[in-house]
């Protein structure tokens, strides 16, 4: 008992020697510009994060008969069963992929929307090439996908190539592009590749697709591509010179052109590479999740992309954090419309909230700095006339 009591005593002791040693390391890390800056965003990530599933739950406490049980099912169904963590995951695919694409696209500045018409295509150009050429069951899927990724890649070119040789807006000419590609497809889909006259691709066998994680759960293995898709871009946008050139023509193209940088090329190039990553991700979904393609209307995934990289603060490395976590959300919401009395839009209410707020962030840095420039012009003119 004496020995028992003791360690009582001591164990407050050297648990605070513990966390204490755990802070003084994480205070010399946090020393570092870039880590404070990690923290920064993470911060400001986490608490535009809460601030719209506080919107959400105000919105249930109003909208609901019963909103105690709807906020439970809203925030604890989607870890119920295994089912539905198996469709957190899923939903999270998608927008890995979407986001990656827009925040290889935005870190150079351009609001190319074809990443919609992109995932779209994609999905389409593996339908139709999986049943009709004659590989391996390993290689189909692999070629198909890289397939997709080129033919969405050449189609992304057009609005790049326009706003790099013309001046046209790429926001614009990209938006028109996606419903060019969708009424070509389903052109496409209602007289060249219909299938028994039902208007859908044929039928996938299991060895066209690819493999699954948990069949029983339909939980497929492209969530392994798409983090390594994430990962890559990652390593791309900030460990090479090519992305260093998109993130400098990004910031300031100005200042790229004069140090040598074709800024021309590079808005081609992320234009073309975003187009690429969200025609990957539409055949790496469709072929680990469909056996036949009959979408009449665009997915709205390309749409999502945006609103992941702006909650992943358009860094590749943080975008399945925000795509798991939105999926979270949209899982929640879908067993709160079967379960309960709310519908499903809240979803929408919660990304439109999502969006408000880091515009609102990004309006108030660039106001702060504004104002940092306008009192440090002062000074800079009594150094001058005292020189």
């Amino acid at each position: 008992m004496d020995r028992q009591n003791r360690y009582r005593k001591g164990f407050p002791e050297r648990a605070k020697s513990f966390f204490a040693v755990v802070w003084t390391h994480l205070c010399a890390l946090c020393r570092t510009e870039k880590a404070k800056e990690l923290l920064f965003s993470l911060l400001k990530i986490a608490v535009a994060l809460l601030a719209a599933v506080l919107a959400a739950v105000v919105v249930i406490l109003i909208a609901s008969d019963s909103p105690g049980e709807n906020i439970a099912i809203f925030f604890l169904s989607p870890f119920g069963d295994s089912y539905s963590l198996a469709n957190i995951v899923t939903q999270a695919v998608p927008l890995i992929f979407t986001g990656t694409a827009v925040c290889i696209m935005t870190r150079c500045r351009q609001f190319n929307m074809f990443v919609e018409g992109a995932f779209f295509l994609g999905a389409f150009a593996a339908a139709w090439m999986a049943p009709a050429l004659p590989f391996p069951p390993v290689l189909l899927p692999l070629f198909c996908m890289i397939a997709a990724a080129v033919i969405a890649g050449i189609v992304g070119y057009i609005p790049a190539k326009l706003k790099a040789g013309l001046g046209v807006n790429e926001f614009v000419s990209s938006l028109m592009l996606n419903f060019i590609v969708l009424w070509v497809v389903l052109y496409l889909l209602y007289h060249v590749v219909v299938s028994d006259e039902i208007y859908k691709t044929p039928l996938l066998e299991d060895g066209m697709k690819l493999p699954w994680l948990d069949r029983d759960n339909d939980l497929s293995s492209s969530i392994l591509i798409a983090l390594l898709v994430a990962v890559l871009g990652g390593l791309f946008l900030f460990k090479t010179k090519w992305g260093y050139r998109i993130r400098m023509t990004g910031d300031n193209p100005s200042f790229a052109e004069y140090c040598g940088i074709n800024t021309k090329r590079t808005i081609v190039s992320s234009q073309v590479m975003g187009a690429g990553i969200a025609g990957l991700g539409g055949a790496a979904f469709f072929l680990g999740n469909y056996y036949r393609f009959d979408w009449k209307a665009l997915p709205n995934y390309g749409f999502d992309g945006f609103v992941i990289a702006i909650m992943a603060n358009n860094n590749p490395f943080l975008v399945p954090i925000a795509s798991l976590f939105l999926a979270y959300l949209r899982v929640g919401a879908l067993n709160m419309a079967r379960l309960g009395d709310v519908p499903n839009d809240v979803i929408y209410m919660i990304q439109a909230i999502i969006i408000i707020l880091f515009g609102a962030t990004a309006l108030f840095k660039k106001l702060s700095s504004a104002r940092r420039k306008r009192e440090e012009a002062p000074k800079e003119e009594e150094k001058e006339a005292v020189c």
